[in-house]
């Protein structure tokens, strides 16, 4: 029984590790013109919710891009606020192009019946924008001056689905929150490599923009409607067939940061309910993600058994060695493309704890259950 079990790490590492390889080389396929035309018109569209905290700054960021006026307008869909955040945006409508909307004012519409939270808001504005492309992120992030100027360079006439990095900023530089941040880092390596060799995985709606003409092709979020979460790489599987080439940015004033003050349950949460789309994944996903989780299972397996000396800690260290290398070949590309080369100092410190973190909020993720806004 071991002895198979060694077997089969050793070809799941070896197949991790060439998926890996052919994934990484996709960092290096996004195109980028440092063109100074700006022509792309874009809507700019935020859900928020009790955001009184953010809105005033994300307005001022919004307002003053070093992007023309007519070339785009900012799209706000206020999601049963029970705070100031309406009056907020509605004093800086007065100065800018800037258009509210509110949810309440659509609930007995038989349109978005269907849909709830994130989703229903995010149709409304994207029902009431006028530009082709749309662009995306939170109110609580802080968009460069640039970001508009950013994507417009990004976007190409066959280029039908632009992401870049969004990366929180926390108030304490604790252990766990290094951990997240490097967590997230390898989602966004993940989409880079991904985009870049057309196999879509995912991606975030905090730094996104796509097409309207292929969201409506979709049909919006209709299919997806009744699911908390997926606003964003749900939305970004369902065009997948219609994308004809996809971009990441790495320049830095293409960077949008969030502010993170989550509690730890608040965070426990919010993993729980990001694993819990596994199910809604297309096939060729959720068996990539169901063969990676099998791998890193007997990987566990085999650390206990070295741990009680069933197994030479050689043989461990050796397979795992193989699977701390792959991911490395994934991460490090985009790292250095970022020029985050500090993150490649924890990097094997991080590695001994991904794997029951995965485990974890996977088995949760799909078996438990989560509390988010309603």
């Amino acid at each position: 029984m071991i002895i198979a079990i060694i077997i089969i790490i050793l070809f799941l590492s070896t197949s991790y590790l060439i998926f890996f390889i052919y994934l990484s080389l996709g960092h290096f396929k996004h195109l980028y013109k440092n063109k100074k035309k700006p022509d792309n018109k874009f809507s700019v569209i935020i859900a928020a919710r009790n955001e009184s905290q953010y809105i005033d700054k994300l307005c001022e960021l919004l307002t003053k891009q070093d992007y023309p006026e007519s070339h785009y307008e900012i799209i706000f869909i206020d999601d049963r606020s029970s705070d100031d955040t309406v009056e907020k945006i509605e004093n800086c409508k007065k100065e800018y192009n800037i258009s509210i909307y509110k949810v309440s004012d659509y609930v007995e519409d038989e349109k978005y019946k269907n849909l709830i939270g994130k989703k229903r808001a995010l149709q409304i504005g994207i029902d009431k924008a006028r530009y082709e492309l749309l662009a995306f992120t939170d109110a609580d992030c802080l968009p460069s001056l640039q970001w508009l100027s950013e994507l417009n360079k990004h976007f190409e006439k066959d280029i039908d689905f632009v992401a870049g990095f969004s990366p929180f900023i926390y108030e304490q530089n604790s252990f766990i929150n290094i951990f997240k941040s490097f967590e997230r880092i390898s989602i966004f390596a993940l989409c880079s490599a991904s985009f870049g060799q057309k196999i879509a995985m995912t991606c975030t709606a905090r730094n996104m923009a796509y097409r309207k003409e292929n969201f409506i092709k979709v049909g919006g979020f209709s299919k997806i409607g009744m699911i908390m979460s997926g606003d964003d790489d749900l939305m970004l599987l369902m065009q997948r067939k219609l994308i004809r080439a996809y971009n990441f940015m790495f320049t830095e004033s293409s960077i949008v940061p969030a502010k993170e003050k989550k509690s730890l349950i608040q965070h426990h949460h919010q993993e729980i309910r990001r694993a819990s789309k596994l199910k809604h994944y297309p096939a060729y996903l959720k068996t990539i993600i169901l063969l990676v989780a099998f791998y890193y299972l007997l990987i566990l397996i085999l650390f206990f058994l070295s741990l009680f000396s069933f197994v030479n800690w050689s043989i461990f260290i050796f397979l795992f060695s193989i699977k701390v290398v792959s991911d490395l070949i994934l991460i490090m590309p985009w790292l250095f493309k970022m020029k985050m080369y500090k993150y490649l100092v924890i990097f094997p410190i991080i590695e001994l704890f991904y794997i029951p973190y995965f485990l974890f909020y996977g088995l949760k993720g799909t078996f438990g259950k989560y509390r988010w806004k309603n």
